[in-house]
């Protein structure tokens, strides 16, 4: 074995516990996101009810975690299901879906300071009375400067090796938590009448006013046949539901960090089920505090206004959409609670960040290990078993998309990420359906749980099946016009190019090894602890 893979062992240490692996997973998630995400929602499925649909999300998404739960248990390793796809299907399927994802996961990094500058900073400073300043810290090199910074000091901390990273985590997840409770007690304490007085006896909406918002989006409405800011119809709140789900994105991610992870048969379980619950639980919290404070008709309102490009909209430069850190300057006079809504959402991008380089750099290992990539790629230092080398890289890649978000519109084509991650979750659902016969000394090995049969089929198999139908629908949902319009041969194109080259970068790696050790050997074992 030690002649097929990079070594005879990995090199990394478990020392990540339950409870900090479930706050890994929570972030991956960014809880906070929902500030923004909320208001593309309510336009996106006109009429939907927001807070429901968080509820809704919960069992639906617990489907999908306890196939990876169970899968994971089963094969706990770094690289999650490029492990097991690539053992079960084929392996070059198995890098193809994981190399999206490590595309996906390490082009967000670049998001996250214009995010903080333009969604936390900016109304922090409009909030401040200073909107000539929070225009100003919207300026591209002001945004290149600062993420250059933070991706160096991401790799840093990443550098410091697991237990430094969840004890980092922590902390984040904590301060984002307070963030959360604090907008939540704010918009719980007023009522959509307190709001209206507020927000009309503000400067900084203009010519705005609370009701005339409410009009004007009702007459966007009746111009594209809407339904009426009053009105929630089921059907939209049920659809809504597919939007809701994209939030719920990386619950999961902790079987990419196996290798890491103390007591990781029991401990996968608690973070990846209790991850869907604690982030679908904070998710309800936002969007029903924010429906009762303001009132679900103005939240409607103001976003169609926002995204139709109604002339009512008369918001300042420096206030880019009608975020809920936007809206939430005109929910309280009390400007320490303000920054803490702020400072909650700076740590969830920060954060989540960091646990995007983090999933990355283990991805890459595990393709080193493998040797897909060169060996040298999965070199562990000694001192912190971290995988240097794979964290170098990712520091120039998350660089390189950083500029292509800040400086190009290059990054709007990624509007396929949806399909593209579900349909890796189809792929992996289908590994384990067939993992018991393909695998089936690996399986033997499994806990109970995994292999306890429940009628013609093991539990990992019913597990797989319910997994299968919920990817398949969001993958199709992703493609639909009403979540990412009509469909774009280029944008598909370019999206699924990424597919493409994971294949020629592993058709290379094959053909290289094809008369030293041949790469078939290699994936005939699950590789070493």
């Amino acid at each position: 074995m030690g002649e097929v893979f990079a070594r005879k062992s990995s090199g990394l240490v478990r020392n990540i516990s339950a409870w900090e692996t479930l706050i890994f997973n929570v972030l991956v998630m960014a809880p906070s996101a929902v500030y923004i995400y909320g208001i593309w929602a309510t336009v996106t499925f006109p009429g939907v009810y927001l807070p429901t649909t968080a509820l809704i999300c919960i069992p639906i998404c617990l489907i999908i975690a306890i196939f990876y739960s169970l899968y994971s248990a089963a094969a706990p390793r770094s690289g999650g299901d490029y492990i097991w796809i690539s053992r079960t299907v084929h392996p070059g399927l198995g890098f193809m879906t994981n190399f999206f994802l490590f595309i996906v996961l390490i082009s967000l990094v670049g998001t996250e300071i214009p995010w903080t500058l333009e969604y936390a900073i900016a109304p922090l400073l409009v909030k401040m009375g200073n909107p000539m300043a929070a225009a100003s810290v919207l300026n591209p090199v002001t945004m290149m400067v600062l993420g250059t910074v933070y991706i160096i000091l991401v790799s840093l901390i990443a550098a410091l090796g697991s237990k430094w990273n969840a004890r980092v985590l922590t902390i984040a997840f904590f301060v984002i938590v307070a963030g959360i409770v604090t907008f939540a007690a704010v918009f719980a304490s007023i009522t959509p009448a307190q709001y209206a007085a507020n927000f009309d006896a503000s400067s900084i909406p203009g010519d705005m006013t609370y009701a005339g918002t409410i009009a004007a989006g009702n007459d966007v409405a009746n111009t594209y046949g809407l339904p009426l800011m009053t009105v929630f119809p089921l059907a939209a709140t049920m659809l809504g539901v597919t939007f809701t789900m994209i939030n719920f994105l990386g619950f999961a991610q902790s079987v990419y960090i196996a290798g890491e992870i103390k007591d990781v048969r029991r401990s996968q379980f608690i973070a990846i089920l209790g991850a869907v619950i604690v982030f679908g639980l904070l998710t309800f919290m936002i969007y029903q505090s924010a429906y009762i404070g303001m009132g679900g008709s103005f939240v409607n309102a103001i976003s169609t206004t926002y995204v139709y490009g109604s002339p009512y909209y008369t918001m300042p430069a420096a206030i880019t959409g009608p975020w809920f850190t936007v809206l939430a300057i005109f929910a309280t006079d009390n400007l320490g609670a303000y920054f803490i809504i702020c400072l909650g959402f700076m740590m969830m991008t920060w954060a989540a960040g960091l646990t995007y380089v983090y999933t990355c750099t283990r991805l890459m290992f595990s393709w080193s290990f493998d040797r897909i990539l060169p060996t040298k790629v999965s070199a562990v230092d000694t001192r912190f078993a971290t995988p240097w080398v794979a964290l170098i890289i990712c520091g120039i890649v998350a660089f390189l998309f950083m500029v292509l978000w800040i400086f190009t519109t290059i990054m709007a084509f990624f509007v396929y990420i949806i399909t593209g991650w579900f349909v890796g979750n189809c792929i992996a659902s289908i590994a384990g359906f067939i993992y018991p016969t393909k695998m089936k000394e690996s399986f033997e090995l499994a806990p109970d749980i995994v292999r306890k049969k429940i009628g013609p089929f093991y539990t990992i198999q019913w597990a797989a099946i319910g997994s299968f139908i919920v990817s398949a629908w969001m993958a199709y949902a992703g493609m639909t016009p009403t979540l990412s319009g009509a469909v774009s041969v280029a944008n598909l194109a370019f999206t699924f190019v990424f597919w493409l080259i994971a294949w020629i970068i592993f058709g290379i790696a094959w053909i290289y090894h094809k008369n030293r050790i041949p790469l078939s050997l290699t994936f005939k074992e699950i590789p070493p602890e």
